[in-house]
């Protein structure tokens, strides 16, 4: 009996001791390898790599004269963007999915977030819009409608569908970004998203095929000229130049 008892006690000591060594060990066999250093390119002429600070108003051309009111110039949010819709330097950014307007308080949230990232010589950050310009007025609280144009409030930056915000890029994975971009894009006066240059691609390949496999022929486009169920007196002319991508 004595010996059946130690020998149970043997086992259990082999089997303490036999999970006590079991340790965790780390495998290169699923590890992605980094880009190499010297495949990255940096953009050049440039003397600082954090996003610079823009004012928060424009300089007046005429100092002694009274800075000019504008209209609403819906215009220039109106439609998709066809310039600044691609990434230059081929990383990270944010994209607007909207038409919208950028205030100064928008450029300092964006300028905050990312400035934190940003090392000299290793990563940079590069504005895809310029500062604040359209003049924005507004009526003070109590006052009466009419006696002409009110004084300007603030200065905005009207931006299209599509516009690229900022690009930011280096020596730096998305993983490291991406909690700080999806906060920032979440704060945009409109939609926007965080674009890399394979979801650009993704994006014009998916609309190709839809193009390519669509076999109605009652398109948006077939449907406005040809003035189906007198459709013409609801539409306006931007409908038909943009055909509905982006109002």
């Amino acid at each position: 009996m004595n010996c059946l008892v130690k020998n149970l006690c043997r086992k259990h000591l082999l089997l303490l001791t036999k999970w006590s060594e079991v340790t965790q060990v780390a495998t290169y066999m699923k590890l992605k390898m980094p880009e190499k250093e010297e495949d990255l390119e940096l953009p050049v002429n440039r003397l600082r790599s954090k996003l610079s600070q823009f004012d928060k108003v424009p300089q007046n051309p005429i100092p002694s004269a009274k800075p000019p009111t504008m209209s609403k110039m819906l215009d220039h949010m109106r439609g998709p963007e066809m310039v600044n819709n691609k990434l230059i330097y081929g990383q990270f950014g944010i994209q607007a999915l909207q038409g919208g307007r950028l205030r100064f308080e928008h450029y300092n949230l964006i300028r905050f977030a990312i400035n934190k990232h940003i090392q000299e010589g290793k990563t940079y950050g590069v504005w895809r819009v310029n500062q604040p310009w359209q003049a924005v007025s507004k009526k003070g609280a109590g006052k009466q409608m009419g006696q002409g144009k009110s004084d300007i409030d603030h200065y905005v930056y009207p931006l299209k569908a599509g516009h690229i915000i900022f690009e930011i890029g280096g020596r730096i994975e998305l993983l490291d970004l991406e909690k700080t971009l999806k906060v920032v894009s979440q704060k945009m006066p409109f939609k926007a998203r965080i674009v890399t240059p394979q979801i650009l691609e993704d994006d014009v390949r998916q609309e190709a095929i839809l193009k390519e496999k669509n076999i109605n022929p009652f398109t948006y486009e077939y449907c406005l000229k040809n003035n189906y169920n007198g459709v013409k007196i609801y539409y306006s002319p931007y409908d038909l130049y943009y055909l509905n991508k982006e109002k």
